[in-house]
């Protein structure tokens, strides 16, 4: 799949809520203000802005009710999975519920929805970071690994040729650039501000 250029899954944390203001914004988002119909973890949907911010009440709820709750803690971890331009939205999605459901489902409640509105199909996955035992969630580089590795099988399975290398196995060894660089590179470029 290597050599045949099979396309690269992309898994990234794209962030984490740390108060309710930001855990509420931050499903409005995904949820496009309540637009967008959030799947959770068994499989409800959850469609409309009163449902989101209930969604977003009970989550914090949660997390400020635990004991070792700081300022710091987080309430969510954000996970974006996705594909090239030229994959079925629909298999994205499926692939993104499967993986979640391997990778987080005994252990931590989350919420997913499957955005078109960019090049790429996309989905946006928030786990809330306190788990049912209490464990609190912390992925490190490895997980971030195993979990390209579980969404590439997850695609794979679906008839959708994915891999899951290592950049440096592809002989990739300079990272792209960060997202917060990129945004204000491109608004720079778009005449909108000086760049950092």
């Amino acid at each position: 799949r290597v050599a045949g250029r099979a396309p690269e899954v992309m898994v990234k944390i794209t962030g984490r809520t740390h108060d309710p203001g930001h855990l509420r914004a931050h499903l409005d988002y995904i949820s496009r203000n309540g637009e967008l119909e959030v799947e959770d973890r068994d499989g409800a949907v959850i469609a409309g802005r009163a449902a989101v911010k209930e969604l977003a009440d009970d989550w914090s709820a949660i997390a400020l009710a635990d004991s070792r709750h700081r300022a710091t803690t987080p309430f969510s971890v954000s996970v974006v999975l996705s594909m090239p331009a030229d994959t079925d939205p629909t298999t994205v999605r499926d692939a993104a519920r499967a993986f979640a459901r391997e990778v987080f489902a005994e252990r931590f409640d989350y919420v997913f929805v499957l955005h078109t509105d960019a090049e790429h199909p996309h989905v946006h996955l928030a786990v809330r970071a306190l788990g049912d035992q209490g464990e609190r969630l912390n992925p490190k580089k490895a997980d971030l690994e195993t979990w390209r590795q579980v969404f590439a099988q997850a695609l794979r399975d679906r008839g959708v040729e994915a891999e899951a290398t290592p950049r440096r196995a592809r002989g990739v060894t300079r990272k792209s650039e960060r997202t917060s660089l990129r945004k204000i590179r491109e608004r720079h470029e778009a005449g909108q501000g000086e760049p950092a």
